[in-house]
């Protein structure tokens, strides 16, 4: 009850949200509206209770000992205020040219991005929901690469609605991972025409999956991405669009992650599944302000083999 009552809580703020920035956008500079999301987010920040009680616990567990209360907190209300610029970037991108959005996002490391494909099996390009990972498909798109993007669709009707028509008009193409045999079809289809499959992979809830470390305690990770990139053979390139100190994006393409391909079995699978995992601790660890602390559902016992983490929260640089 209470986890369907903070989504509820949580899809009909981001409605809302989106929907003003909408309006505001065409009205008001630039500068003005980032102001006001930054104070949205803060007041925001007090009135959600379940959002900033559990993104500093897992917080606190992911950092346990190398970060007092307060920052952590900082840290915490810095996410939301992450969140809410993204919706604001989102309303700009509605209004922006494929110049607009070349300019505003600039890409590093095209090169891995552009070599994975080279191979023509495709690329999963993996990514979280971190910085502003609402626009990585669309900054794909607008310089001519064939991106599809798997969703996961809200419970909430009605924003659910607004999304698809948003991700419409701003080029990108979509895969809704329900049916999950369908979806699945879907992917194959596309890593096998050699284009891009975009992955959102950082969601740990319970349930069916692999028990991997994240952060020295166990969390089930999902197993599609190893499973999808053995069936296919295609590269998984992990990608983000990430806030810089001056509050500008950056899409990074980073190199292709080396995956075990001795076989195609449930080993490979697990150790896959850890490769990812390490990678996105690694992103966090540089960004830990920009990530959504809410994806994580921990398990109670820490993990047998933690993946050393050694950094304290820190701000992006």
């Amino acid at each position: 009850m209470i986890a369907w009552l903070i989504g509820r809580v949580a899809s009909v703020a981001t409605r809302l949200g989106f929907g003003l920035a909408r309006l505001a956008v065409k009205g008001l500079p630039r500068a003005w509206l980032f102001r006001l999301a930054d104070r949205a987010a803060d007041v925001a920040f007090r009135w959600f209770k379940g959002f900033r009680t559990r993104s500093m616990r897992n917080l606190s567990l992911a950092f346990r000992g190398r970060s007092d209360g307060r920052v952590l907190a900082e840290t915490a209300r810095r996410t939301l205020r992450n969140f809410f610029r993204d919706c604001v970037e989102i309303a700009i991108t509605l209004h922006s040219t494929d110049e607009d959005l070349r300019a505003a996002v600039p890409m590093v490391g095209r090169e891995h991005l552009d070599a994975a494909l080279s191979k023509g099996s495709g690329v999963i390009l993996l990514s979280a929901h971190l910085g502003n990972f609402f626009l990585l498909g669309t900054r794909l798109a607008v310089d001519g690469y064939p991106v599809h993007v798997l969703v996961n669709q809200p419970r909430d009707g009605r924003f659910a609605e607004l999304m698809d028509r948003y991700r419409l008009k701003v080029k990108q193409r979509t895969i809704h991972a329900r049916p999950r045999q369908a979806a699945l079809n879907r992917l194959q289809e596309i890593l096998r025409a050699n284009e891009i499959a975009l992955v959102i992979a950082d969601e740990y809830r319970r349930g069916n999956g692999i028990p991997v470390s994240l952060f020295g305690r166990t969390v089930t990770a999902r197993r599609g991405p190893a499973t999808l990139a053995l069936r296919t053979n295609a590269a998984v390139v992990p990608g983000c669009v990430v806030r810089q100190e001056d509050d500008s994006l950056k899409l990074v393409i980073e190199p292709e992650l080396e995956l075990d391909r001795s076989g195609k079995g449930k080993t490979q699978v697990r150790e896959n599944t850890v490769r990812i995992t390490r990678w996105l601790e690694q992103t966090v660890l540089r960004y830990p302000d920009q990530w959504n602390w809410m994806n994580i559902h921990w398990s109670e016992a820490p993990a047998a083999e933690p993946i050393e983490t050694g950094q304290p929260v820190r701000r992006a640089i």
